[in-house]
């Protein structure tokens, strides 16, 4: 099993101990998982994780961006559609599994409706959704040595909500 953690800079690292019980339950559950997956938390919080998640299993969230400059930066792969994703908690507790359905890279200067309509109700307004992720990607590319830009490379990952234990 091939299990890369895409977690840094805020989020609790998940211990292993927890994870494979509930990826063997996940797996027992849905047994076209395979093997690989990545584990990620989102959200900037513990509040704002819990409603993340909660947009999630509701179905109002079906997508997940990422900065190929921080996957680059921690040797992180790139997802690829049909990866499926171990989401956690902010603890570092293991929550949910969803699967990408598509992975197409744009940049953040060509983000509109078309991809904020994919994330959780609050922020599906490109009016909102681009001033918080600039905010909060800069605070993350902040120590990497870069900032957010127009022509910065986006990752837009659609997603099926796949299992949970609630």
């Amino acid at each position: 099993m091939t299990r890369f953690v895409l977690i840094a800079d805020g989020p609790a690292m998940p211990d292993d101990a927890e994870l494979d019980p509930f990826w063997d339950r996940a797996r027992a559950a849905h047994g076209d998982l395979g093997d690989d997956h990545q584990v990620r938390s989102l959200g900037i919080d513990a509040e704002t994780t819990e409603t993340i998640l909660e947009f999630i299993r509701a179905g109002t969230k079906v997508a997940t961006f990422s900065l190929p400059w921080v996957l680059q930066a921690n040797g992180f792969p790139e997802p690829v559609a049909g990866m499926p994703l171990l989401l956690t908690d902010y603890r570092g507790k293991p929550r949910m599994v969803v699967r990408l359905t598509d992975v197409r890279e744009t940049t953040f200067g060509a983000i509109g409706p078309q991809e904020t309509s994919l994330d959780g109700p609050p922020v599906q307004d490109p009016d909102v959704w681009i001033p918080l992720h600039r905010e909060y990607w800069n605070g993350l590319l902040s120590n990497y040595g870069r900032r957010c830009t127009d022509d910065m490379p986006v990752l837009v990952e659609p997603f099926e909500f796949v299992y949970d234990e609630h």
